[in-house]
């Protein structure tokens, strides 16, 4: 594992946020003991999250119009004498570069290049990015979505979590996004993918889309607008798709039309930084209708608890907990 401090001498938080982007985006790809480290790194300090950011969107410019006069006079400035010298190879010197815009989150390469991009969000975090096509990509908390642009393929595979996509129309060049056993393919057009486990789900809101599996001989199924297909045990289901609903997490929002308290209560887990517990079945089983932000606990818990006569209390640990009033059945 790479040191932090046995590289640089320069304490410096830009200096480190440099040795950092350059590990990160160097030309091989990190290790998880690198990831770790960088990680550890990022939240010790506020500070070092906007010195990254810095850094970011320095390469950011240059990449994208490094031809320009102004940019080549700025380029020549930082390379001056009075430039930390990790700094001015970390930010001017790597083969390569990614941009993506953060919503809340945080972007994570493992790669030397857009084409073969590991975009990651944590708990709590949103994230718009661009493909190296012109496609937009959607990152929901605890997603890693990974690129793979290169000789003119079109693709990614979705490690976990979940992602909306908007496509750009490109029929010679069908994008191929692969989650679980499962292969979806499109010319263009907007979608959902979700990957819990190893069972992919998908929701159609625009375009055509066909879904087969990565291995054997299983016909293909082919989804239309306002349609989604999960898979079950008893094999790939498709059926009507609520898309506002289900895509409304990407403005920070649960929209619940008649759904368990331990559905949503689930759901919010997987978006939120704060965390929900249901501490009785009778709790967990009672069906509830709202659209709420899923970016802070406590107006979530005041809504249960004033609108569905909930007692929603938060422990010593932050877990907000809830049961109903008279609730004594416990859920292990």
């Amino acid at each position: 594992m790479y040191s932090v401090h046995s590289r640089t001498a320069n304490d410096d938080h830009a200096d480190l946020a440099a040795f950092w982007f350059a590990r990160m985006n160097g030309g091989t790809t990190p290790s998880l003991e690198d990831e770790a480290a960088f990680r550890l790194w990022l939240d010790e300090d506020p500070s070092h999250i906007a010195a990254y950011r810095d850094c970011q969107q320095a390469w950011r410019l240059l990449e994208v119009d490094a031809g320009e006069p102004e940019l080549l006079a700025l380029r020549a400035a930082a390379l001056g004498q009075d430039r930390p010298r990790l700094s001015r190879r970390a930010l001017f010197g790597l083969a390569g570069g990614a941009v993506a815009a953060s919503c809340g989150g945080l972007w994570i390469v493992g790669a030397a290049s857009p084409a073969r991009a590991l975009i990651s969000t944590r708990a709590g975090q949103r994230l718009n990015a661009t493909l190296p096509d012109g496609s937009e990509v959607t990152l929901a908390p605890l997603t890693r979505l990974r690129l793979d642009f290169v000789d003119g393929r079109r693709a990614a595979v979705l490690e976990k979590g979940q992602v909306y996509l908007n496509l750009t129309t490109d029929p010679a060049r069908p994008f191929a996004l692969r989650a679980g056993d499962r292969v979806l393919t499109a010319d263009g057009g907007r979608f959902q993918l979700t990957l819990q486990g190893d069972r992919p789900e998908v929701v159609v809101e625009q375009g055509g889309l066909t879904v087969a599996a990565r291995r054997g001989d299983k016909a293909s199924v082919r989804l239309a607008p306002g349609q989604k297909g999960g898979l079950t045990a008893e094999g790939f289901r498709v059926m009507s798709a609520d898309v506002e609903a289900e895509t409304a997490w990407r403005d920070g929002r649960l929209v619940v039309r008649d759904r368990p308290l331990s559905e949503v209560v689930a759901a919010f887990n997987r978006y939120s930084a704060d965390r929900l517990s249901i501490e009785d079945r009778a709790a967990g089983a009672k069906h509830i209708s709202g659209s709420f932000r899923y970016d802070g606990g406590r107006e979530f818990a005041l809504a249960l608890a004033t609108g569905f006569d909930l007692s929603v209390k938060r422990g010593s640990d932050g877990v907000w907990r809830i049961r109903t009033p008279e609730g004594s059945t416990t859920v292990r």
